[in-house]
């Protein structure tokens, strides 16, 4: 009976405090900023909330091993261990400034393991569809690799 209690106690203060954060509004405004500074999303994406909805596997010469929604003519290896990765509709402007979320994850793209790599991600400069990918080895170096790429908002 004790733990019963303990339990409902439990809840109802839980239940106290999980509705304030719920009713905080999901505008993906970032703190400080003012809803209107924020681009509008893509069409399609606005009810895209948290999920991966564009994909992309690399390989290490810049050529498309597979993914969704992937623009396959504008994706390519620019130099050592640099890539430009760009998405068609529903990803057709994936600035981290309209509440997009991107991650490359240096991958074999096929079975075992891989020497040590890690990729970066940020805006490509004049292509709003298109994130700037850059690969590097264990000490630092830029390197080509394969990797998978996934954007979600």
């Amino acid at each position: 009976m004790v733990n019963f209690k303990s339990s409902l106690l439990v809840l109802c203060l839980c239940a106290a405090f999980v509705p304030g954060a719920a009713l905080a509004g999901d505008d993906n405004v970032p703190s400080g900023m003012k809803a209107g500074a924020m681009p509008p999303p893509a069409r399609g994406a606005e009810n895209n909330h948290g999920h991966f909805v564009c994909t992309a596997a690399i390989n290490a010469g810049g050529g498309v091993f597979s993914g969704e929604y992937v623009n396959a003519a504008q994706t390519s290896n620019l130099s050592p261990g640099t890539y430009q990765v760009a998405f068609k509709a529903p990803c057709g402007d994936v600035r981290i400034a309209g509440g997009w979320f991107r991650i490359a994850q240096p991958d074999t793209l096929t079975w075992g393991t891989m020497p040590t790599r890690t990729c970066t991600v940020a805006d490509r400069a004049n292509n709003v569809s298109a994130i700037w990918v850059q690969c590097f080895d264990g000490t630092g170096r830029l390197t080509n690799t394969s990797f998978t790429l996934h954007v979600s908002r």
